[in-house]
């Protein structure tokens, strides 16, 4: 009896194309995809898309670049039934290792846009940080000479850094963008125009970029203004509640540890 083994390709030491001058991205209809497609028409190069569907019947691709523009848990069972030799084969994913195309490439990377992205809503794609990781010397130089086409923001950061920037990045616009969200519908119910509030937001981010957001932050909660927060939390409902609470009480905790710190 023999045991089953998994298919694994088996390739050899294939070089990736110093230049870059085809690509087939895979998803069409991804914000990540949609985005890329601007990006590569302005700039007249030579490109394919086709659907994740597509991709999934096994299909043959001879661009220098196939780009896997798809849901995270989709990326795996997408470069499975890839078909092609003298590609580079890359994710665009913040939270995927790179090495998840190890197994289907001979030469393998990571593009990652560092952008909050949105079909039909246009942004200067040339100014979007690319975080490219690739799997030798000579395909991350094919990586970076390409991506530098795109964008003039282009940075080699290794998965276990992707990662973290990915988090941060969480934090700095997910997050960000859900608290703006109930901002809106406190103030819709009220019929108070959200406009009121945008010359804050950009106040707001613009001192946390050009200082430490913790030295200059403002509030009830950095004055431990009791009074304060108890009456808003009377205001809201419990999701929101909840949300006000617990951030609350970690600008309080900060402040506090930092305190203590400086009096030892």
């Amino acid at each position: 009896m023999h045991k089953k083994t998994a298919m694994v390709k088996d390739f050899k030491k294939i070089k990736p194309p110093k230049s870059i001058n085809s690509v087939t991205i895979i998803g069409k209809n991804g914000n990540v995809s949609w985005h890329l497609q601007n990006a590569l028409s302005s700039l007249s190069i030579s490109h394919t898309i086709i659907s994740s569907k597509e991709a999934l019947k096994r299909i043959e691709l001879n661009s220098n670049l196939i780009i896997i523009a798809v849901a995270d848990s989709a990326v795996e069972k997408v470069a499975k039934k890839i078909k092609s030799k003298n590609s580079i084969l890359v994710h665009t994913s913040g939270s995927l290792d790179m090495n998840i195309l190890k197994s289907y490439a001979e030469n393998y990377g990571v593009i990652y846009p560092l952008q909050t992205l949105s079909k039909e809503k246009q942004i200067k794609f040339s100014d979007t940080p690319l975080c490219i990781e690739g799997s030798s010397d000579e395909t991350s130089k094919s990586l970076m000479k390409f991506s530098k086409k795109l964008s003039k923001r282009v940075s080699l950061i290794s998965s276990d850094k992707r990662l973290k920037l990915h988090l941060a990045a969480v934090f700095c616009s997910n997050f960000i963008n859900h608290l703006i969200g109930i901002a809106k519908e406190i103030l819709e119910k009220e019929d108070i125009p959200a406009e009121i509030i945008y010359p804050l937001v950009i106040e707001t981010i613009q001192k946390a970029m050009n200082n430490n957001p913790f030295e200059v932050q403002t509030g009830p909660a950095i004055r431990e203004d009791y009074h304060i927060m108890q009456t808003h939390l009377d205001l809201l409902l419990k999701d929101e509640k909840e949300v006000y609470e617990v951030i609350s009480s970690k600008i309080i905790n900060r402040k506090r540890t930092k305190m203590k710190n400086t009096k030892k």
